[in-house]
């Protein structure tokens, strides 16, 4: 075990799985855990990956950190040569969450040094699924935070004013890279706007000594535009969105220095969505007053803002966004596995015609369900109760008896 003398303790396994040993990593925290998490970055390149584990409440937790650094190397070595050092320094963030209440985050940072299992191995003859045979990491001392060679900023910025007027006016962003001491040759960016994957590339031959390097990096649509094709879904999650900036800068010995940066920008759709969520937790609010004389104040789903479960006489119900509409979800029960997929469907068509426009049967994580959508713009309370007395009378008709017992299986 690492004794770290902070707030929790780590150790490095090997475990065979599979006829081959993979690398795992046990955090104990010592007290009740929901959740771990390990942020992996490795020395000098911009890429990342997080291993997670979740579930119920443990005093240890195990985290796939093989699997975490193979995402990252593949991520950072796109082609050859790119995997030639013998030995790959990761940056750990590992963070545990507390299963009390109110919960608390208890956070490590650690640096540690493998063995390279895919040295001199062509990135082409890289294997796709499988993990390469990652020694046990060795935890490495730290170190002083060493003054970086390079001082980047991002504009522009937004203070204040029309968020769609000073989006839709901006269709490019400046970068200012400061060198302290080391001539650059060349400057490669690529900009990851918002949480798209889409990318786009600048290269830049400056002049060695100049110190200061200026750089546009034009973007193919204003960023109104650009916010607009996400879709309704990142308008209502994100207040703010993020660009990022990943620099690979060369200098005048042909050493590559990576860096990455970041802009943080608004979103002008949030406030508007957000008030349509509070229309239907209002709606609900006044049905669970009304129909069951109980409060929603325990029905949120956590970490799923704007979405609401509840179960009445053993039936399960979820209310809320997707997309740009109102869903209500009354659950039937899991599909039969072993059911023919062409004749349950065509079963839910003749059943759905039946339905004459009431409530639809879809599939949602393989379960049955009845699906209403409402549109925010005329959602109210009496129209809500409507559908869920509709609801009752649905699920309990002869019709959707028959088909259950035809293609339900285990729940």
């Amino acid at each position: 075990m690492e004794t770290t003398g902070k707030p929790f303790e780590i150790r490095f396994y090997k475990e065979a799985m599979f006829d081959e040993e993979q690398l795992f990593m046990q955090v104990s925290a010592g007290c009740l855990a929901d959740e771990a998490s390990c942020h992996v970055t490795l020395e000098n390149y911009t890429a990342e990956q997080t291993g997670m584990t979740s579930g119920t409440p443990s005093l240890n937790w195990e985290i796939d950190l093989g699997a975490t650094f193979y995402g990252v190397m593949k991520d950072a070595f796109t082609g050859d040569p790119g995997n030639e050092d013998s030995y790959l320094k990761f940056h750990l963030t590992i963070k545990v969450r507390t299963a009390d209440a109110p919960k608390r985050i208890l956070e490590e940072k650690h640096t540690v040094r493998v063995k390279n299992p895919l040295m001199g191995v062509k990135r082409a003859d890289w294997p796709e699924w499988d993990e390469p045979q990652f020694d046990i990491p060795e935890m490495l001392q730290k170190q002083a935070p060493r003054q970086d060679d390079f001082t980047i900023s991002v504009s522009p910025h937004y203070s204040a004013g029309d968020m769609f007027d000073f989006l839709d006016e901006t269709g490019y962003f400046d970068l200012a890279i400061a060198s302290s001491g080391i001539p650059v040759k060349k400057i490669d960016i690529t900009a990851q706007l918002m949480r798209e994957w889409r990318k786009e590339k600048l290269s830049v031959a400056v002049t060695p000594d100049a110190g200061l390097y200026e750089l546009r990096v034009e973007v193919s649509a204003n960023l109104l535009d650009q916010v607009k094709g996400l879709g309704s879904y990142s308008h209502s999650e994100y207040e703010k969105f993020d660009y990022f900036f990943e620099l690979e800068i060369t200098d005048t010995d042909d050493k590559k220095h990576r860096r990455k940066v970041s802009a943080q920008l608004p979103n002008p759709y949030y406030e508007g969505i957000a008030a349509e969520k509070d229309i239907a937790r209002e709606a609900l609010a006044e049905v669970f007053r009304r129909k069951y004389n109980e409060d929603i104040a325990k029905l949120d789903i956590e970490s799923q803002e704007g979405w609401w479960a509840w179960r009445k006489d053993g039936v399960s119900f979820q209310y809320g966004w997707k997309d740009d509409a109102i869903m209500l979800y009354r659950y039937l029960g899991a599909e039969d596995y072993d059911a023919d997929a062409d004749e349950v469907s065509a079963a839910m068509d003749e059943l759905n015609e039946f339905n004459d426009g009431g409530a639809e049967l879809v599939y949602v994580d393989n379960y049955f369900v009845l699906q209403y959508e409402f549109s925010p713009e005329w959602m109210d309370a009496d129209d809500l109760e409507k559908k869920l007395n509709e609801f009752e009378e649905i699920a309990d008709s002869d019709e959707v008896a028959k088909f259950l017992a035809a293609y339900e299986g285990e729940s």
